[in-house]
């Protein structure tokens, strides 16, 4: 109830929003609209799973007019990125309007590459489809370190093409939060 009050509070919150109800654990059950499109070769589907209520971003400050957010996913689990897409799914379907000049930034630069490589996509399906389904849409920007990469003997074909190649994860971070994007 009290995620649907604030829902119909301001659409400037959007992605507060977002982080307030993965912290909540509420999950609306609505599902994502059908995804276009392929990654590696197979149609994007997307499916939805029920949220855990287990916290995941609880200690993250945030400031109402906040549109730019950067998300470190080697600091977080497999779990919070697969809650963290599947919640902005959901709110952004709920509110497709005013979502502009959103901007969340992934940044890929550790064992998390790993997820979503061609051989690790049958295992991962459900999150590189979101991913790309979110991609496709302009809501999030995902970014793979190159040097990580090249250190996990991962070629850049081996990703998904919705993947943006960069040369240094932490020059890329630092340069985000200089541009004053809120990290998660």
């Amino acid at each position: 109830m009290m995620v649907h009050y604030l829902l119909s509070v301001s659409r400037k919150c959007l992605f507060q929003l977002t982080v307030i109800a993965l912290c909540t654990g509420c999950g609306d059950g609505n599902a994502p609209a059908p995804a276009t499109g392929t990654v590696h070769g197979s149609p994007v589907t997307s499916t939805t799973r029920t949220i855990s209520s287990t916290p995941v971003f609880a200690q993250t400050q945030f400031t109402i007019g906040n549109r730019r957010y950067l998300f470190d996913v080697t600091s977080h689990s497999i779990e919070d990125m697969q809650a963290l897409l599947q919640r902005t799914a959901e709110i952004t379907q709920d509110m497709p309007d005013d979502l502009d000049d959103l901007e969340i930034v992934l940044i890929l630069h550790g064992p998390d590459l790993d997820w979503f490589t061609r051989k690790n996509y049958a295992k991962n399906r459900e999150l590189v489809d979101l991913a790309a389904r979110l991609d496709v849409l302009e809501i999030i920007d995902i970014k793979a370190c190159e040097t990580a990469m090249e250190h996990r003997g991962i070629d850049s074909s081996e990703l998904p093409a919705f993947i943006e190649t960069i040369p240094y994860a932490p020059d890329e971070i630092a340069r985000l939060q200089a541009l004053d994007y809120v990290t998660l």
